[in-house]
């Protein structure tokens, strides 16, 4: 196995997380090669040296964006390659391990690393338009969104000193208080949106979310589930609600109550286009962009990913 390692996870806790966890992980697995990450390129390079020479399982010891990083990096070997993805959780949200499965915790830290026990897993490819009009491609193997959950998650990213001292005592609460943060001046993003073809409008988006997975976000989850690799995404749109309908939808997302809520619609489909208006911020596996259009696509059993 090789460990691609984000010291930096958690506000830089990942690192002594880390240390924590690989002597147990080494005891099940065998001695591991790591590989610290740098930049996205750098990965890329990494990646493809060591396919080149074998190598057959990637490991991502970080948090969902570091998940991303290299997932991103195995897709771009090309759909031939055998390769699998396990990821051991030192991110704050840690959504590509959820549910968690009690059993697959090491020092209090979840872990997927069994790859006799991989299976292939649907990847969301995003193509999207950036401000400039360069277009660029990405893929997502949680989830992605657009509006005030997208903007939220860059402020999470990016936190206040406040936020940063909230996220000591709780990840939900800095996820709720970046959220505050965003309702205080968010505006709506005005889209068509397109699913599978079918035009379904234009709609005044509060939140978008394409999902793989309906976990997002510390505790926050969809009620409608989503198999791995049907090939299929779960679309759930909220539009025009208030502050207060904002916080309250977050309220019942937390309690996995989403469907029926007013102003809300969901879909499922292999396809989904967005056309904005303006520039929107859109996050991919907690990775944000600015955009103004962007389409994503379910490839289907495109990754194996470890149980």
């Amino acid at each position: 196995m090789v460990v691609f390692l984000n010291r930096r996870a958690s506000y830089g806790r990942g690192g002594a997380a880390w240390d924590r966890v690989r002597p147990e992980l080494e005891r099940r697995t065998g001695p591991l090669e790591v590989v610290e990450i740098g930049s996205d390129e750098g990965v890329r390079e990494a990646v493809r040296e060591a396919a080149g020479r074998g190598e057959r399982a990637f490991i991502a010891a970080g948090g969902d964006g570091t998940v991303h990083t290299l997932a991103n990096a195995l897709v771009d070997l090309g759909e031939g390659a055998d390769v699998t993805l396990g990821a051991v959780g030192l991110g704050s949200s840690n959504d590509f391990h959820k549910p968690f499965d009690r059993g697959a915790f090491v020092c209090g830290v979840p872990v997927r690393v069994d790859c006799g026990r991989a299976e292939p897993r649907d990847v969301i490819r995003v193509v999207y338009e950036e401000e400039s009009g360069r277009t660029a491609t990405r893929c997502a193997v949680i989830n992605a969104s657009i509006g005030v959950a997208a903007e939220a998650n860059a402020g999470f990213n990016e936190p206040t000193p406040f936020v940063r001292c909230v996220r000591r005592l709780s990840v939900d609460a800095a996820i709720v208080a970046s959220v505050l943060r965003t309702l205080a001046t968010y505006r709506d993003v005005a889209c068509r949106i397109a699913v599978d073809g079918a035009d379904q409008g234009a709609h005044s988006v509060s939140s978008l979310g394409i999902v793989k997975n309906p976990h997002f976000a510390g505790a926050f989850c969809y009620d409608e589930p989503v198999e791995p690799d049907d090939g299929l995404l779960g679309v759930h749109l909220c539009e025009r609600l208030t502050r207060f309908q904002v916080l309250a939808t977050l309220a019942a997302l937390s309690r996995r109550r989403f469907s029926g809520r007013p102003k809300t619609r969901s879909w499922k489909g292999s396809r989904v286009s967005v056309d904005g208006e303006r520039a929107f911020a859109l996050e991919m596996d907690g990775e944000v962009v600015l955009a103004r259009r962007a389409e994503f696509t379910a490839l289907r059993k495109r990754l194996r990913c470890c149980r």
